[in-house]
């Protein structure tokens, strides 16, 4: 995903602001768009696409941050398009074309003088982003991550006030009998819900694993709810033949979350985003470490094959793992089959961690663009000068580097999600 760090000139000519003056379009290119939209929803299922389509309204939401701030700071912008490649579809409304191209890896805006290398026609020099004033240019590119928290905020509210974050153990039925089990025996059913075990107080999922995990082959009444009423059922506890703890051969329904009010979420929110940005800057530091890559391109070279991760929890070594949009479109698939709640959370975190990401300050990063125009402004209070450029050229072989770093890292997180993906 880019944004106003790769953008180039135009000279066109400002046109009326509100009138549309030219549309381009490809009939075949748009079939071939919905074509493979539909092919992803009959082949990887509906979870796919929403996903998909969501993660192209987070970078469209990016962008028009970046937008709407080079709009309210005068500088003029040439074009707004979802993707990149050949152009399927466009139209020209003033000085600014908006359209679809046809590589859905991201979307972009193009700002003019986006450095001193950058050539403008020098009557458009006053709108352009090295011109801008110091506030206009820090808007600019601090709006697409601000875009990514708002985001998170207003999904965090949602998620608190409408499903809960915090996961009540106690609120938890039956969903599966595991044929020729303890429980198949007993008579259990799906809907079930378990409270007691031989007299002791089961009603958490954990409480009840450990209870019959210590009872192997042990004869137990289980006391259960089902339709509103209280029953029970004599069985013998099954062994594992692998660990020889008991088992009692049931699936669960997902945990019920604990609501919070209205006013409560309020606070909550910001607490949570808090926390997770916190965490967030934690992981993106220890991933982009000597030692985070080197253990990344360690996995890279020692990876032997597709091994499924699933279940609840994930295997050591892949702890801190980053994933790239190949996993990350996989595990928000997983997540939105679970529900509403699931394809929030994905996006939270997605939101949150794009946000903090594009503000770490190098180039071509927009933190990038932060940084160069707070030294800019601190070299013109200090030499008093009117406007102080930084040398683009001098900064062009750390960009270079950064985005090396960059490439190696996603191209070995994509290999990774491919041959050795992990999935809830």
């Amino acid at each position: 995903m880019t944004s106003e760090d790769d953008l180039m000139t135009d000279t066109e000519n400002v046109t009326a602001p509100d009138r549309v003056d030219a549309v381009q379009s490809s009939p075949w290119g748009l079939l071939g768009l919905a074509g493979l939209g539909a092919w992803l929803w009959i082949t990887a299922g509906w979870a796919w696409v929403v996903v998909i389509l969501a993660l192209l309204f987070m970078i469209f939401m990016h962008e028009l941050g970046h937008y709407l701030a080079a709009r309210r700071a005068g500088m003029k912008v040439t074009e707004f398009f979802i993707g990149f490649g050949p152009k399927l579809w466009s139209f020209r409304r003033g000085e600014t074309e908006y359209g679809i191209k046809a590589i859905w890896l991201g979307a972009y805006v193009k700002v003019i003088g986006m450095n001193a290398l950058d050539e403008v026609d020098p009557a458009e020099e006053p709108r352009t982003y090295r011109q801008g004033s110091y506030g206009g240019r820090m808007l600019l590119a601090v709006a697409g991550s601000a875009m990514h928290f708002l985001m998170a905020i207003v999904m965090l509210y949602v998620l608190l006030v409408s499903f809960g974050l915090d996961l009540d153990e106690a609120d938890w039925s039956v969903r599966e009998v595991i044929p020729d089990s303890a429980a198949a025996a007993a008579g259990l059913e799906p809907g079930d819900h378990i409270l007691t075990i031989d007299g002791a107080p089961a009603e958490k999922w954990s409480d009840m694993v450990a209870i019959v995990a210590d009872s192997p082959e042990r004869d137990v009444v289980v006391g259960f709810l089902r339709d509103d009423q209280v029953r029970t059922a004599a069985l013998t506890v099954g062994v594992n033949a692998e660990t020889g703890a008991g088992v009692l051969g049931v699936a669960r329904t997902r945990f019920g979350g604990v609501e919070v009010s209205p006013l409560e979420a309020v606070p909550e929110t910001f607490q949570t985003f808090g926390s997770f940005a916190g965490q967030t800057v934690v992981g993106i530091g220890q991933i982009f470490s000597p030692s985070g890559i080197a253990d990344l391109l360690g996995k890279v070279f020692s990876s032997g094959g597709s091994s499924v991760k699933t279940g609840t929890d994930t295997l050591a070594d892949d702890d801190g793992r980053i994933i790239s949009v190949v996993g990350a479109t996989r595990i928000g698939a997983s997540l939105t089959e679970q529900g509403v709640d699931g394809l929030l959370r994905f996006l939270v975190s997605i939101n949150i961690f794009v946000g903090i990401m594009n503000m770490v300050p190098l180039l071509p990063l927009d933190g990038g663009h932060v940084a160069v125009a707070t030294y800019e402004k601190v070299r013109e209070l200090q030499t008093k000068q009117r406007r102080y450029f930084v040398d683009a050229e001098r900064l062009l072989p750390l960009t270079y580097a950064v985005l090396m770093v960059l490439a190696v890292v996603g191209l070995s997180a994509i290999y990774l999600d491919i041959a050795d993906p992990i999935s809830l």
